[in-house]
């Protein structure tokens, strides 16, 4: 009987060493997993706290675009000449380092793009502009054939352009998407049209080759002759070529488009290889849209903005659109 009891007594005293080991085992698991969890909490926070952080110095690199596009402005008043370039200083990148990180901000013109919505303006197809478009394809080496597509893509009828595409083109495809019938908000719709992706190289390098030589500002607004790339300024004329930018380039700045309107006029120098009528009409010397890229490296964090701004015909500027990215 004693040997049962001693039996029965030392079973359990193993059960309740198990349980107690058990419960260890089970409070050892939830206190890793609470520290866990508050790991990752602390992160969050930290993360959204540099975020915020960075985001604040975007911004203020912001004010000192703003404040450096106004002051040009100024200066452009006080000489009574009103001509952007390159090499003015609006367009000099600045960095500026932090305890912590760095601030990189650059200014670019661009009115020294071609203006997507320029093609079809108040609706109607401008032939002259479709025909530059065409140009700029081809000085690109990108099928021509692709400029009537854009032009479906924004004009607001849905009849197709010879080889041109309306949503017949979409609506079969998956997901279908129709076209957009109205200007362009970004450039970065372009991947959307029939054409500037293949379907068997999903990688978007006519896009990519296309990109940074147009812009989607709103419609009537004329391309900087001073900071237009070789494949715009080649766009201008039907038969030049890259001699013809190189030399129109080296004479730049232009502070004014027609010869006689004053010294160092651009016709002085396109006369043979753009019409005057096409000069007045879709140039000009001087830019009211410009893009801001800053770029913020705070600890492991990185954040980069972009910041479209006008400027009006009084020198205020203003943003028109911000969008964030974290690369």
């Amino acid at each position: 009987m004693t040997d049962a009891r001693i039996a029965g007594g030392q079973r359990q005293r193993g059960i309740a060493a198990v349980t107690a080991l058990l419960v260890v085992v089970l409070a050892t698991m939830l206190a890793a997993d609470l520290a866990w969890e508050l790991h990752l909490d602390i992160r969050r926070s930290e993360s959204q706290l540099l975020h915020a952080q960075a985001t604040e110095f975007a911004l203020g690199a912001e004010i000192m675009a703003i404040e450096a596009l106004r002051r040009d402005f100024e200066d452009d008043r006080e000489q009574n000449e009103f001509c952007d370039y390159p090499g003015e200083g609006w367009d000099t990148e600045m960095t500026l380092p932090f305890e912590g990180g760095t601030v990189r901000g650059s200014l670019s013109d661009m009115q020294g793009r071609f203006n997507l919505n320029n093609l079809v303006p108040g609706g109607r197809k401008d032939e002259v502009v479709v025909n530059q478009f065409g140009n700029l394809l081809d000085a690109l080496e990108i099928p021509r054939e692709l400029a009537p597509r854009v032009v479906d893509w924004i004009d607001p009828n849905q009849t197709e352009e010879f080889g041109g595409a309306e949503d017949n083109a979409y609506t079969s495809r998956l997901p279908p998407y129709r076209a957009a019938n109205t200007w362009f908000t970004t450039t970065s719709e372009l991947l959307a049209i029939d054409g500037f992706i293949d379907p068997k190289d999903p990688g978007p390098e006519l896009y990519k080759a296309l990109e940074r030589y147009v812009s989607a500002l709103p419609p009537g607004e004329k391309i900087n002759v001073n900071s237009a790339g070789a494949p715009v300024l080649v766009s201008f004329a039907k038969d030049s070529g890259a001699a013809d930018a190189e030399a129109l380039q080296a004479n730049r700045p232009y502070c004014n488009l027609l010869t006689g309107s004053g010294a160092n006029a651009f016709m002085d120098d396109a006369e043979g290889i753009v019409e005057a009528e096409f000069t007045n009409k879709y140039l000009d010397v001087a830019s009211n849209f410009f893009q801001l890229k800053v770029l913020v490296t705070l600890g492991t964090s990185q954040l980069t903005m972009y910041s479209l701004l006008h400027r009006d015909s009084n020198g205020v500027v203003t943003t028109s659109l911000r969008y964030f990215d974290t690369k």
